[in-house]
């Protein structure tokens, strides 16, 4: 064997902790799935042990021992009655008593002797006494004697297998004939010589016969209908019994090893499932946002195990779907609600194959419809739960619908748990939402409406103390909502994070010139890299306040993104301008840049309405309008800022036509003609001759007579 050098060891050292770093890294890459993973299969573990332990094992069956209650079949089903065929082919088989098989040589030298008998070969069949006595007889007795001998011999020498049986046959038959008595002892004494038994039992044969004659016994196939009783209270449970409990989805009273097993490895495949969707979402999920899902499931999972041993089927995939579908994306919604869904009818009742249908049948239900009830963020609590409520209607129908297609076990009272129920969960959806909002710091469409009301702390310091900020924010939240409905995008969270993205402007507002007076520029008087620096940090400095209030993870990246990596080029150029040595880098936005289409459209609301804005003179048309926003969005393209971003170019025209369409409108022209022009003309039209002093005049009076109320509409207008 080959030593290891002292450089080998430590190389080979090197390469050892090389590939545990890498593992850990793996680790750290896999964590959002491992702890997703081991959350559910802990919880499902501890409902299927704490269920058995307080339950199941204290009211379920044992095989020999008395039913604890009444079990009704859950699916009709057809099955063998074993203990009724068994008796049957029992009784069958016992009907064969005995196989007779009869020894041919023995039957052969029985003939061979009766023959001799019959002959009068008396020399060679019997001994001397017996011949003496025999001889005694008269001529009429010895043929007498001989000829019932023969007679009875032929009848006997098959129907006996001992020599007991035999003797009484013999018996059977002098006793029968005409012969004397002395007559009859000389007759049995010759035919206990010339007889053998030929006949033998074969136990054997016995058996097989008795097994044929059982196997031409059909079996007993009983069929047993939905809601039938399989086994009455105080009833023994037979070995048949419990399988027919056990096909029909009752557990004995034995801990569920292979249930667990088999729940526990269908966690484990599935779990991989979700986290792969999401892997394709544009915006990865967080450590906490998958926690808050096995939160959630497992509360699901839970409440359905309660109601299962309570009170039948909960419904609780209401629930799954109400609060995944509102606060997570659509296309992952409808995977975790439809593997969970599953998942908990199994946990709760087990692994019949109706049941098991049933909760596939209906989780896919509740993913698929709820997926398109609530595509389109709803902005009220009253659609929330009008939503709900509707889609337990959908399930409620499906249920009965499957339960008649299936065979399975139902009554009436289904229609109305249905409605109870999708009213009570729609209402419990609701009132736990904020919970799960504050906990794990997750957006739903009502916490967006929420913050978007303008009498949030931030939004009213921002109107009290950077109004120029306020209107600013409020034209980018219009431009960035007009666009995303133009591209079927969530606008709650475009409109609110445009609320926010502005918010470190309040720690200095007069540095930004939205909030200076008209003709006073505070940057004219400081040096630009300064100007640079105090411009760029209100982005952490937004952060900063984010922080502080607490203000939720989504919407901070409104803030570090809108101006992504993006240069000052004005304050640049004037430093280099002036002569000082500067780098981009100095005046460039920390970043990063845009993660996610929300803030991408932000991002380019921002500059479009600054820019607007910012134009010296009026357009002069839409055309000009128009170009001047494409040129804008182009500008952002070309610096690379939407690298990370999967707009197409079909979506870069349309969010430019949404903001035409928003700018076109509220930056419209107020040129009105002049009133001396129309005063004017009216008169030429009249033929009457017009003075240019009187044109004046009367335009004069009529402009001041109408000043009050033009200012007025102007000002209405503006408000």
């Amino acid at each position: 064997m080959k030593t290891m050098t002292g450089e080998e060891r430590k190389n080979k050292l090197k390469d050892d902790i090389k590939v545990f770093v890498a593992k850990l890294a793996f680790l750290r890459e896999k964590r959002q799935l491992i702890i997703f993973c081991a959350i559910l299969l802990v919880v499902a573990a501890l409902l299927v042990s704490i269920n058995w332990y307080l339950f199941d094992r204290l009211e379920n069956y044992q095989i020999g021992m008395p039913s604890k209650r009444v079990y009704l079949a859950l699916t009709s089903a057809r099955y063998e009655d074993r203990a009724a065929t068994l008796e049957l082919r029992q009784r069958a088989a016992s009907r064969i008593i005995d196989v007779m098989v009869q020894d041919e040589k023995i039957a052969s030298e029985v003939s061979r002797r009766l023959e001799l008998l019959k002959d009068g070969s008396y020399q060679q069949l019997f001994n001397e006494p017996l011949l003496r006595i025999f001889g005694k007889q008269s001529e009429e007795s010895r043929k007498a004697i001989v000829g019932s001998a023969v007679e009875i011999g032929r009848k006997v020498q098959n129907q006996s297998t001992d020599r007991e049986q035999q003797t009484a046959l013999i018996w059977k038959y002098l006793k029968e004939s005409a012969l004397t008595q002395s007559e009859r002892n000389i007759a049995f004494q010759m035919l206990d010589v010339v007889l053998n038994p030929s006949l033998q039992s074969d136990g054997e044969m016995v058996q097989k016969l008795r097994e044929d004659v059982a196997s031409q016994i059909p079996s007993v196939i009983k069929e047993i209908h939905t809601g039938s009783v399989l086994v009455q209270k105080g009833q023994v449970v037979t070995p048949s019994l419990a399988k027919l409990l056990a096909s029909q989805g009752y557990p004995d009273a034995a801990f569920p090893w292979k249930h667990l097993i088999f729940i526990l490895g269908v966690i484990a495949v599935w779990s991989f499932w979700p986290v792969w969707i999401a892997g394709g979402l544009r915006e990865k999920l967080s450590l906490r946002e998958w926690v808050y899902i096995a939160v959630v499931i497992s509360v699901v999972w839970t409440l359905e195990v309660v109601f299962a041993r309570f009170g039948g089927y909960s419904m609780a995939v209401l629930g799954l779907t109400g609060w995944l579908c509102l606060t997570l994306p659509v296309s992952l919604s409808f995977h975790v609600i439809f593997g969970g869904g599953v998942v908990s009818v199994i946990i709760a009742y087990g692994t019949n194959p109706g049941i098991v249908c049933l909760g596939c049948i209906l989780a896919a239900v509740s993913a698929s419809v709820g997926r398109v009830l609530f595509i389109d963020p709803p902005n009220h609590r009253i659609t929330i739960w009008r939503n709900l409520f509707f889609l337990g209607l959908c399930l409620g129908a499906a249920s009965i619908g499957i339960h008649w297609g299936l065979g399975l076990y139902f009554n009436y009272n289904l229609i109305l748990a249905t409605i109870l129920f999708s009213a009570v969960w729609g209402t419990i959806v609701i009132a736990l939402l904020p919970l799960w909002e504050n906990i794990f710091d997750i957006l739903s469409p009502l916490r967006l409406l929420e913050l978007s009301h303008p009498s949030q702390p931030l939004i009213k310091r921002l109107q009290m103390e950077a109004p120029g900020t306020y209107n600013h924010v409020l034209m980018v939240a219009t431009l960035a909502e007009a666009a995303a409905d133009r591209l079927h995008m969530n606008d709650l969270l475009v409109r609110a994070g445009a609320y926010y993205h502005d918010i470190g402007k309040l720690k200095n507002p007069q540095y930004f010139v939205e909030n200076q007076r008209p003709g006073k520029n505070i940057h004219d008087r400081l040096p630009p890299t300064l100007s640079g620096s105090l411009l760029i940090s209100h982005v952490r400095e937004g952060l900063e306040i984010a922080q502080q209030t607490n203000l939720p993870k989504a919407l901070r990246r409104f803030i570090s993104e809108h101006h992504g990596t993006t240069l000052q080029r004005y304050f640049y150029e004037k430093a280099k301008a002036l002569g000082e040595n500067v780098t981009e880098e100095q005046f460039r936005y920390p970043g990063p840049r845009p993660q996610s289409r929300e803030t991408a459209l932000v991002m380019l609301a921002d500059s479009v309405e600054a820019a607007v804005k910012g134009h010296n003179k009026p357009f002069a048309d839409g055309k000009e309008l128009s170009d001047f926003i494409i040129q804008v969005i182009r500008s952002k393209v070309e610096a690379q800022q939407l690298n990370d971003v999967d707009f197409t170019m079909r979506e870069m025209s349309l969010v430019a036509e949404a903001f035409m369409e928003v700018l076109r409108s509220t930056y419209h022209s107020r040129e009105v003609k002049n009133i001396e022009e129309i005063i004017k003309e009216a008169k030429l039209k009249r033929g009457e001759q017009v003075d240019d002093v009187t044109a004046r005049d009367m335009g004069a009076a009529l402009l001041q007579s109408g000043d009050g109320e033009e200012e007025k509409e102007k000002k209405e207008e503006d408000k």
